[in-house]
């Protein structure tokens, strides 16, 4: 626990949040100043989940805690949206993917979970509401307070996604030949699987897979060959290792235009 308290308080350090421990929490904060955004963080709950799990999974799973810490503090002290409704966020609506976990981050900061959809066991889609500065992430009550179907929401983001992404083009990623990344480092490539089948319709056959190694990549290939499946294999655990915020090493397909897992992998 001790080393899992460690590895906590330095993926904060990492995020910039400025942690100090106090009797097992942390205060953390987010920018200096008056308009300093803090709150102190119980790790409790995460240290109950990582009691739980494979090995492989702690870095992503405190990762994922991490960024919720992260994205809950980004909501300006004074930000008046979490009283907005549906119609008043729809038009800043947009989609993440996270590890599970990213739920119980910003429920730390917020008091309320983030709403989530789950994507696989290893990934959850998370929804943040753009305001000029910051953002503010969907929690579980204000869900409920819309009002909107679950389905409501997804089309939303997944809307306001797509038009984000119809104009990116896709390139090599570093060293790997036939692996390809769609990169726009706005926070959302990984969710751009949402709308990857939409988007580029023309590339999409039954033999393109793809991963997530991070909330930051989007790797594709476009023939699941050995070679090719070897190729996207590698570079997905090489970013899933080498990374501050790990999410999966699974390689998915599309079914019906939605990701699914075909190839479950733990290191």
């Amino acid at each position: 626990m001790n080393d899992h308290l460690a590895y906590i308080a330095e993926s904060l350090r990492l995020a910039n949040l400025q942690p100090s421990e106090v009797a097992g929490t942390f205060n953390v904060a987010m920018g200096r100043g008056p308009s300093a955004r803090k709150a102190n963080v119980d790790p409790g709950p995460l240290l109950e989940r990582l009691a739980q799990s494979h090995d492989d999974r702690i870095k992503a799973l405190i990762s994922g805690f991490v960024s919720g810490v992260e994205h809950a503090l980004l909501e300006p002290r004074h930000s008046k949206a979490s009283e907005w409704s549906f119609v008043e966020s729809a038009g800043a609506l947009m989609p993440v993917y996270q590890p599970p976990t990213f739920a119980m981050g910003v429920e730390a900061v917020h008091g309320h979970p983030a709403w989530v959809q789950p994507v696989s066991d290893e990934v959850v889609c998370a929804y943040v509401i753009r305001i000029s500065p910051g953002l503010r992430v969907l929690t579980t009550d204000q869900f409920d307070r819309w009002g909107a179907t679950a389905d409501r929401v997804f089309a939303g983001a997944r809307s306001m996604l797509f038009h984000r992404t119809r104009e990116l083009q896709s390139r090599q990623f570093e060293d790997y030949l036939h692996v390809r990344r769609l990169h726009a480092g706005d926070g959302h490539d990984a969710a751009r699987a949402m709308v990857y089948a939409d988007a580029f319709y023309t590339e999409v056959g039954s033999g393109l897979r793809f991963s997530l190694p991070s909330p930051d990549h989007l790797l594709v290939i476009h023939e699941s060959s050995d070679g090719n499946l070897e190729q996207l294999r590698a570079a997905t655990d090489e970013v899933f290792e080498t990374s501050d915020t790990p999410m999966t090493r699974a390689i998915f397909a599309f079914e019906r235009g939605r990701p699914v897992v075909v190839e479950e992998r733990h290191g």
